[in-house]
């Protein structure tokens, strides 16, 4: 499942990267650009606006609307919407930045690019090919993994 949220989406977006969704976010773009990057990659249009929506359904686009009131709230909606759930193998596999898909690095491979303290505590690490970024399993993570339980949670409460 690959999306495409829109400049109201900022957060939602980077969660769903952080849950490894090839997630792109367009925050400074008109309505005919999300529409026609959506149609040309076959990408699920996420969006709080109306009237984008409106338009998506006229023009056959996949996208759901989602209410903007919080995180949880529309990723909760959209994974119900698409039968789409988290799968924490994939947590953390991708750039909160830029998208790109994360590879493993050595302490040694980051020195000079994370605090000297953070490598000294960890051993495992992750940068993106594309923009350089580092990351390490830190409480950040730990957050994440509990808002994805609570959105699994969620999720199962609605079914039952």
């Amino acid at each position: 499942m690959r999306f495409l949220a829109d400049a109201m989406l900022g957060s939602v977006a980077r969660k769903l990267r952080i849950f490894g969704f090839d997630t792109l976010y367009v925050p400074d773009t008109d309505d005919d650009y999300i529409l026609k990057v959506g149609a040309e990659q076959g990408r699920v249009i996420l969006t709080a606006d109306r009237e984008l929506f409106r338009r998506m359904t006229k023009e056959g686009a996949k996208g759901v609307l989602v209410g903007g009131t919080s995180d949880l709230d529309d990723i909760a909606h959209v994974f119900e919407k698409l039968g789409v759930s988290v799968d924490p193998s994939k947590i953390g596999s991708r750039c909160t930045a830029c998208n790109g898909v994360l590879e493993a690095r050595t302490p040694e491979q980051v020195a000079g690019l994370v605090p000297e303290a953070v490598r000294a505590r960890h051993s495992q690490f992750w940068q993106c090919p594309g923009c350089q970024k580092v990351y390490w399993e830190g409480g950040h993570l730990g957050r994440i993994r509990d808002f994805a339980r609570r959105l699994e949670g969620r999720l199962g409460a609605s079914k039952g």
